[in-house]
């Protein structure tokens, strides 16, 4: 299974790897910003994407609204990560698509959680 996490803080990107790969991912993309996600998109196959919300250029609910009007990527397994836990963000999202979200910062375990009720059991 391949996960795409989109941030724009490199740090974050670190800390969502190494819980990936504790998770036992193995094939792990990384884009710096939503712009970024969509070109990856265009040229590699991924199962789960883990996005921030708030980042430049592109942010995380306007790149779940583009995957969600494409063929290939509308049913795309989507977690929106977020600094903050307002519940109208959380609606919007949901309105948007989202499969799931997880509020930063989030150890390994809620990560987990947070991916196996999109996915399924993790093994």
């Amino acid at each position: 299974m391949s996960v795409l996490v989109v941030d724009d803080q490199q740090s974050m990107r670190g800390i969502c790897k190494y819980i990936l790969t504790q998770l036992g991912f193995k094939d792990i993309h990384e884009a710096k910003s939503g712009r970024d996600a969509l070109g990856k998109l265009e040229k590699t196959n991924v199962d789960l994407i883990i996005s921030d919300w708030n980042m430049d250029d592109i942010d995380g609910l306007t790149l779940l609204k583009v995957i969600r009007k494409h063929p290939k990527t509308q049913a795309m397994p989507f977690i929106m990560a977020t600094g903050r836990s307002d519940k109208e963000q959380v609606k919007e999202a949901i309105s948007a698509g989202v499969n799931n979200y997880i509020i930063k910062p989030f150890d390994a375990g809620t990560m987990k959680k947070r991916i196996e009720a999109v996915i399924g059991v993790l093994s």
